[in-house]
């Protein structure tokens, strides 16, 4: 299922402009910081699940 928008990993903004073919990103484009590299976009659960993993912590030893 395609997803409304996707987040940009570079400045973490929405993004509307994009093309989703057989379950990932094919071209994107961020209004905000320029971003068109489509490995760095993520779905708004990929992004949860990136938020969730303590390897991606501004400070690893920051317990929850």
């Amino acid at each position: 299922m395609m997803p409304d928008y996707l987040i940009c990993l570079e400045c973490e903004s929405p993004v509307y402009t994009f093309e989703w073919k057989d379950g990932t990103v094919k071209e994107a484009l961020c209004d905000t910081c320029g971003n068109e590299d489509p490995e760095q976009f993520a779905t708004e659960d990929e992004y949860e699940d990136l938020a969730m993993d303590r390897r991606w912590a501004q400070d690893p030893k920051t317990e929850s």
